[in-house]
């Protein structure tokens, strides 16, 4: 099975670029590797658990059908099993912003805005586990046009389904994702590497349970359930600064979990993110993400790019979560500390390491990890 969506995949990708009743003006075929090593130990513990894994492994084909069309067919590879990723029909609307009807990222805020190509630590911040999953399927829209392109807006109804099977959701009267995010920018006009981005989010979803890892992709599984559980309502306030080669960002968000037994469901999170290039680079900005880095010499003419990191974040959980019998030996609160540094050899290639410390009350003490990896786009 897994042979046949490959070949297919990649007939495509090589028959529609020379499909004449598209007229296509240009077609891009893009892909991502990630290969990581994890380093896993509890203070307690005697040894460590030691894994490799392509984190992700990304294909794609993108391009316009004409002027006012645009689309793109993204999947992921990892695993050895095949993963809907970005793949939508866009229609560019100009100064009305664009519609697309297909699979895109929810537009949940600034870590999830910005591509895992570009994320300055190996993995997102705790708070994104909020939504299940970067992608959702159904309808979406953003203007990144308001106020001369200082600010923008950006709206969707989705749905979930699984991923590895086309995203069929057979069950869409459960109810769907609404999904909202505003933004915007204030600069320096003198120095584009100089400016603050502000912005909120909001979203409505079904219940479901939330399960999620402390920023690192092969450590233990956090699994809270709430019983009674409705609807999940997320609110997110997004703050970021860049002042040349220094930046930093942080996001709070909030999930209420109304219900039907009268309980106070309710989970927090935040994180703080600074970033210093001693080379002398900045974080690239646009349409309220942040971009690729660019570095002034790369592997070939010197050093390339070096960037020093350092995160905190902590999630909590209301009492009545951590009441709930099925959630014994869950912590009330994980705490992540993480340094990091990033050596971009070109703006294609980079090489990342990371160490993370977790509190999470655990028996056996903090856990540690060392992160690993190796990432390669074109």
């Amino acid at each position: 099975m897994m042979k046949r969506a490959i070949i297919t995949l990649l007939l495509v990708i090589w028959t529609v670029p020379g499909m004449k009743i598209f007229a296509q003006q240009d077609v891009k075929i893009n892909g991502r590797i990630q290969y990581d090593y994890e380093f896993l130990k509890r203070d307690r513990e005697d040894k460590w658990k030691i894994g490799n894994e392509f984190r992700r492994v990304h294909l794609s084909a993108s391009g316009k059908l004409s002027e006012v069309f645009k689309y793109k067919i993204e999947v992921n590879f990892s695993h050895a099993s095949l993963g809907f990723r970005d793949v939508y029909i866009e229609y560019l609307g100009g100064k009305y912003g664009n519609f697309a009807v297909g699979s895109k990222a929810e537009p949940t805020g600034l870590d999830i805005a910005t591509s895992s190509k570009y994320i300055p630590f190996a993995e997102r911040a705790m708070l994104t586990a909020l939504q299940d999953f970067r992608w959702g399927t159904g309808i979406h829209y953003a203007n990144h046009r308001l106020f001369d392109g200082r600010a923008g807006v950006q709206a969707a109804v989705t749905n979930k389904g699984s991923n590895g099977e086309g995203f069929v959701d057979k069950e869409l009267e459960k109810g769907v994702n609404l999904v909202g995010r505003i933004y915007g920018k204030l600069e320096d006009k003198n120095h584009s590497s100089r400016f603050i981005h502000l912005g909120a989010n909001y979203a409505s979803r079904p219940y479901k349970d939330l399960k999620f890892r402390a920023e690192n992709h092969m450590g233990p599984k956090y699994h809270y359930t709430m019983p009674g559980g409705v609807r999940r309502l997320e609110s997110g306030f997004e703050f970021a600064g860049v002042y040349d080669r220094f930046s930093v960002q942080s996001e709070y968000k909030i999930s209420e979990i109304p219900n039907t037994v009268a309980k106070d469901y309710r989970i927090s999170g935040y994180y703080v993110l600074g970033s210093f290039f001693l080379t002398g680079e900045h974080r690239p900005y646009k349409h309220g993400a942040f971009g690729r880095v660019k570095p002034r010499k790369d592997i070939r003419e010197g050093w390339g790019a070096w960037e020093v990191l350092v995160r905190y974040s902590e999630m909590a959980f209301s009492d009545d979560i951590v009441a709930v019998p099925d959630n014994a030996g869950m912590p009330d609160r994980i705490r992540n500390l993480g340094w990091g540094v990033n050596w971009y050899l070109t703006s294609h290639v980079r090489i990342m390491y990371n160490y993370i410390i977790t509190r999470d009350q655990h028996p056996s003490g903090n856990l540690r990890a060392h992160i690993i990896r190796f990432q390669l786009d074109f």
